[in-house]
């Protein structure tokens, strides 16, 4: 279990953090903006706080809110992989 969790953490810090850094790239790509709800989940969950997120700490929890979301969704993959190639 304990490496399952060291797993996703990883993945999800690098998801998170590189999907963080792609989503403001996106400027003229359409592509890029239509996915930008999925690429920085934490930016909208800090907007929906009611905060602003210019400055250093609603960024720095905007990126915490994004490798956390991604760290839950790598989690349960990984989960959901380990639980089917055990009952195999």
């Amino acid at each position: 279990m304990k490496e399952l969790l060291l797993k996703s953490t990883i993945a999800g810090l690098i998801l998170g953090t590189l999907f963080f850094a792609i989503a403001p790239l996106g400027l003229g790509l359409s592509l890029i903006e239509s996915l930008k709800p999925v690429l920085a989940p934490g930016v909208y969950l800090v907007q929906l706080l009611g905060k602003n997120t210019v400055g250093l700490i609603p960024l720095l929890l905007a990126l915490c809110l994004n490798v956390f979301i991604y760290s839950l969704l790598v989690l349960s993959i990984l989960l959901s992989h380990a639980h089917l190639s055990r009952s195999e």
